[in-house]
């Protein structure tokens, strides 16, 4: 098993299953979440995502309703619903994620949103500081937000699409995901 962390923000993922390891059928992660931690609403176009809380409280939210998951229960989210997931306990949360089909795209960004934090190169919040690894990230990650961010993510997008960023997306992925 791999574990990966953001000290930025707290966050540890251990890749139970991925998606090589399956032959594409899963991604099984197991994530621990700080207090006040957790993601944006979103939406994935290729992949359904399901909870399942191990220790402590998980809100998740599935279009405009919202719950609080504990030890034992599971929210699954489908391809092309707006979702997210964040933590308002005060504790940490141990909870596992399974996306299926797996995506080693989606694992590798999580590899390198970790590694450039813990190399200095993320803003408080957890995000990559430079243009070009936000872009590569975005572009990666097979989902879409919502809101403000989406304007961005088009034009992070086309940013992505650049020989610079082929170039700098090749670098990121033999740095961290090899």
């Amino acid at each position: 098993m791999e574990t990966i962390e953001n000290p930025v923000i707290g966050e540890r993922i251990t890749f139970v299953t991925t998606s090589k390891k399956s032959n594409g059928e899963k991604t099984l992660m197991e994530v621990h979440l700080s207090p006040k931690g957790g993601n944006p609403l979103h939406y994935h176009h290729s992949f359904t995502e399901t909870f399942k809380v191990i220790e402590g409280e998980l809100n998740v939210q599935i279009g405009k309703q919202k719950q609080k998951l504990t030890p034992g229960d599971t929210a699954s989210v489908p391809a092309g619903a707006i979702h997210r997931f964040y933590n308002t306990s005060g504790k940490p949360v141990l909870f596992t994620c399974e996306i299926k089909p797996g995506s080693e795209d989606f694992e590798n960004v999580l590899r390198i949103g970790c590694g450039l934090a813990r190399d200095g190169k993320a803003a408080g919040h957890g995000m990559p500081k430079s243009i070009w690894h936000m872009a590569i990230l975005m572009n990666m990650g097979e989902g879409s937000f919502i809101g403000f961010f989406s304007v961005l993510q088009r034009f992070f997008r086309l940013l992505a699409r650049t020989t610079k960023a082929k170039r700098i997306q090749r670098e990121l992925l033999i740095k961290y995901c090899k």
